[in-house]
């Protein structure tokens, strides 16, 4: 793995003096910065030793190892005031409300992220297991497992779609959008850019619609996924009915602050006793912003709906 460049990017190589120091320590020294400016820049993911992304202060650094620095995006900085938003939390897993606009892990050029915000509340304890993403711009649930018994089952219930999740999105469309299951394979056609193409990977999307706006010409619709592809629900319903509100990079003409796309349930074994646990989520206001004065209702019983039967 080589590290992003960047045309402000501060490049340096560990001498023998700051051998076995602390990674704050010698980049403070090489940067000429402060200790408490160096943990920053490395729990804000913009220290990468050895060509790898480093966040944790108390890593010794070796002899020459390359060590880089780079600016950090204000941007990406404390959206949403650097809060971190706890739906649910024990010893064995974590779950969060990811709010649109911050990143889930760390961009390249460092800033706020969720998986930042995650590790601050835990005090210390060096273990995360990290389990999926949502997408920048997409709200949500999320979760994590906190030891890594509890993360393998919980990757276990992914993998084998013994865990649910469940979505709900504004699509942007002339017409009402019909009860479907999409199956279209998918592969990254470019950087950070995926399509359809029968050469990808599997994927399969179940779509119900909810509500309809023919004047706005808007709909509100429940997705499950049997796959987990990157921008799968996006590309899927660009393709089969129309793009998520906001979702110009396939398709949306409006330019709006967020995507029209919020991670409303997640259901799963309890990793410990295997006790059933459903946590929802209704979308946040700025979701609903998306849709103006269109009159999109949610059904009361939303959540115990099944997009796939």
């Amino acid at each position: 793995m080589t590290a992003p460049s960047d045309a402000q990017s501060r490049d340096f190589s560990v001498p023998t003096a700051l051998a076995s120091k602390r990674l704050d320590l010698a980049l403070a020294t090489l940067a000429g910065i402060t200790r408490n400016e160096a943990r920053r820049a490395i729990e804000q993911g913009a220290v990468y030793l050895a060509g790898s992304r480093c966040q944790f202060a108390a890593t010794l650094v070796l002899v020459d190892q390359p060590l880089r620095l780079l600016p950090i995006n204000p941007d990406r900085t404390q959206i949403d005031d650097g809060q971190l938003r706890v739906v649910y939390r024990d010893d064995w897993l974590m779950v969060v409300d990811k709010p649109a606009g911050l990143p889930t892990q760390p961009p390249p050029r460092g800033g706020d992220a969720l998986s930042l915000r995650v590790r601050k509340a835990l005090d210390g304890r060096s273990y995360l297991g990290e389990l999926h993403r949502l997408d920048r711009d997409v709200s949500g649930l999320v979760m994590y497992g906190m030891r890594p018994d509890a993360t393998a089952n919980l990757a276990e219930q992914l993998r084998y779609h013994r865990a649910t999740r469940r979505y709900l999105g504004l699509v942007h469309t002339a017409i009402a959008v019909p009860r479907q299951t999409i199956s279209e394979p998918i592969r990254e056609i470019a950087p950070g850019r995926m399509g359809l193409h029968p050469a990808g990977m599997p994927a399969r999307t179940h779509v119900l619609p909810l509500d309809f706006a023919a004047v706005e010409r808007m709909a509100l619709v429940l997705l499950a996924l049997e796959t987990g592809r990157s921008h799968q629900i996006r590309l899927h319903l660009a393709w089969a009915a129309g793009a998520l509100l906001g979702d110009r990079q396939y398709g949306d003409t409006l330019a709006l602050p967020r995507i029209g796309l919020h991670a409303a349930l997640l259901r799963l074994r309890h990793p410990e006793d295997g006790q059933q646990c459903t946590w929802t989520l209704t979308p946040p206001d700025d979701f609903w912003a998306l849709a103006g004065s269109a009159p999109l209702q949610l059904p009361a019983d939303w959540a115990v709906l099944d997009p796939a039967h």
